[in-house]
């Protein structure tokens, strides 16, 4: 829902919504990447997936496992009670979005193509959708904001030790932060206050 939320306001123009109506799940395509927030009735939806020929679908493990054989499942984590972090060392680094594109383009990141990125990284950050936390070629963290709820979208480091501190400045603050990771990068997490809430799962074309 966050994801929902955050891409329906940043696209009211074009972001198209979808509920359905006996179960109560909604559904949000946006340029071609659906998705899925609610137990879904699995019949109306392939029917619907069909019709729409998304080229990725993001939702719970559970709806994937009825839809498709195969996709990728992840861990969503929360972190109810983020600490606010005080002190001299930041994360505010203003860079562009070549910069933050350079040092997210890692093996674990499925990125759309720079221009894609970029259009959408400035109207996000304009219109205060996301928030970015970063070092000079060296570090770099993208949130997601709504009015209730923070999701960090990506995180990466090219230097060894940065990642839990700009973690910690990522998530401070009075909102509760969830994040998407693989089953390897869960200890990471929990070791910085985040316990796992759910299994989800991205499936691609």
């Amino acid at each position: 829902m966050i994801k929902i939320q955050n891409h329906f306001d940043t696209y009211p123009d074009i972001a198209q919504l979808f509920l359905q109506i006996d179960s109560g799940a909604l559904i949000l395509l946006l340029d071609r990447d659906l998705i899925i927030s609610g137990d879904i009735q699995t019949d109306e939806i392939k029917k619907f997936i069909c019709f729409l020929r998304p080229v990725s679908i993001f939702s719970s493990s559970d709806n994937l496992k009825k839809l498709f054989l195969k996709f990728e499942e992840v861990n969503v984590l929360i972190c109810e009670r983020p600490n606010t972090i005080l002190g001299s060392k930041r994360f505010c680094d203003e860079l562009s979005s070549r910069e933050i594109y350079d040092i997210l383009d890692v093996d674990e990141f499925v990125l759309p193509p720079y221009d894609k990125f970029a259009t959408d990284y400035c109207r996000r950050l304009n219109h205060g959708k996301i928030k970015v936390f970063a070092k000079k070629d060296k570090c770099a963290a993208i949130t997601l904001e709504t009015d209730n709820y923070r999701m960090l979208m990506g995180i990466a480091s090219k230097q060894r030790g940065l990642g839990g501190a700009l973690l910690g400045y990522a998530a401070s603050g009075d909102k509760p932060v969830l994040c998407v990771a693989r089953d390897e990068l869960v200890p990471f997490y929990i070791k910085f206050g985040f316990v796992p809430l759910y299994k989800a799962g991205y499936w691609r074309k």
